[in-house]
């Protein structure tokens, strides 16, 4: 099977998760003996094919432009003629079977609706709230999440579905139900086509169980946005009455200034900056003994949450977006709501007095590899198939645009609510 991958991000250009995940798909494809290639925004790396021009700025320089430059980018975000012009060719240069869309910031609309045009199986995986919110996370300029959607949000919504409905990709894949059923509440036209497949983890081996007598070590990794609770949990450590215990906290960002600055006025506190692979690997492994994710906004499915759950790492969460879902039993009982250092800060304690009552059973994943290719090749070939009937029922001239594919998580259905 040729798969051509989209994404605005790709290895080594990064800003999160999806674009690394994308890259592991189609690494993990090609070990397959599928043939991959990738269209991104302006970024060049492995595997890719096409390159659609990020205009006026790169899209990972964001953090560094001015108001006026970032409303320049969501307005070309609304309407991108190159973008249909560049995938036109890349389909018929690459010739895939399927496509595979991830985060598409940057690209238009285009991005989502080329493939239907050409009668090319298309599968869209949401990895954000890029159809809902023009800033693609359901988060205010302040970073505190957003109650309801404003009025700007709505209008570009209502102008992207619109140009989305007629050529809709075939499949929705979501990463949580949470970010499934925010969408389907919104958007009609992905009504039918939309299922449910969790970010995959690797097996980790189960790591030692804490020591008596070592100091305690929390850890946070993963971007230094205050959306991500990184300043709440900075209150809380400093309120709790945890005596010795460690925080570690890896990762860049926004707040890294503020981290700095506590790590030097605060000996428990140890910012690591970003760390990735081995480093990453260790961090979990061997040196915490309970992770922290803080978020405020409505974090669709934070992968770190599985990578400590494969390793029976415990998690304090917060009940935003699909972290509940992802949190292993034994820890459920240590979600708090977000943006309550005060509550965060109690947790922290109740873990101190008890860590070994939280220790997840490593070997419960939420979805391995394996089960996640199964799935993912599952939706391709399904819409491959839906590609090929819309390609017939448009040369008979009759039919609807929408598909009639179940809302299906990886494995089966779920609750027939989610479907809207």
């Amino acid at each position: 099977m040729r798969v051509l991958m989209v994404s605005s991000l790709w290895p080594p250009t990064v800003l999160g998760g999806a674009e690394l995940y994308a890259s592991a798909l189609a690494q993990r494809l090609k070990d397959e003996g599928h043939t991959v290639g990738a269209l991104t925004l302006g970024v060049d790396g492995g595997d890719v094919v096409a390159r659609v021009r990020s205009w006026p700025y790169a899209m990972q320089d964001y953090g560094s432009q001015s108001v006026a430059q970032r409303a320049l980018f969501h307005a070309a975000d609304l309407a991108r003629p190159d973008t249909a012009r560049i995938f036109e060719r890349a389909l018929n240069e690459f010739r895939p079977d399927v496509v595979h869309s991830h985060v598409v910031q940057g690209m238009s609309a285009q991005a989502l609706t080329a493939p239907g045009r050409g009668n090319v199986g298309h599968v869209h995986t949401l990895h954000d709230y890029w159809l809902l919110c023009q800033r693609n996370s359901m988060v205010k300029r302040d970073d505190t999440a957003c109650t309801s959607r404003c009025t700007s949000c709505r209008v570009i919504s209502g102008v992207r579905s619109r140009q989305i409905a007629r050529h809709a990709p075939d499949v929705m894949v979501a990463v949580s139900e949470a970010i499934a059923r925010s969408h389907l509440s919104e958007l009609a036209w992905m009504r039918g086509r939309t299922r449910v497949i969790y970010n995959p983890v690797e097996a980790a081996r189960p790591r030692h169980a804490h020591t008596d007598g070592r100091p305690i070590s929390f850890g946070f990794v993963g971007r230094l946005g205050a959306d991500k609770g990184i300043v709440t949990l900075l209150r809380a450590f400093a309120a709790a009455a945890i005596g010795d215990a460690r925080l570690v906290i890896a990762g860049r960002g926004a707040e890294a200034a503020r981290i700095e600055a506590a790590a030097g006025a605060d000996a428990r506190i140890d910012y690591r900056g970003w760390v990735s692979g081995a480093e990453k690997s260790t961090l979990l492994d061997e040196e915490l003994d309970c992770l922290v994710v803080p978020s405020q906004w409505a974090d669709p499915a934070p992968l770190v949450v599985n990578e400590a759950r494969s390793r029976g790492l415990a998690v304090i969460g917060t009940t935003a977006g699909g972290i509940p879902e992802l949190v292993a039993p034994e820890c459920e009982s240590l979600l708090v709501a977000p943006d309550d250092a005060a509550a965060l800060a109690r947790t922290l304690e109740r873990f101190v007095r008890s860590p070994g009552e939280y220790r997840p059973v490593a070997s419960a994943l939420p979805l391995d590899w394996e089960g996640h290719l199964l799935a993912i090749e599952t939706a391709y070939t399904d819409a491959i198939a839906s590609a090929k009937d819309r390609a017939n029922t448009t040369e008979r001239g009759q039919g609807s645009p929408y598909s009639a594919l179940p809302l299906t998580d990886a494995r089966g259905s779920i609750s027939p609510s989610a479907s809207g």
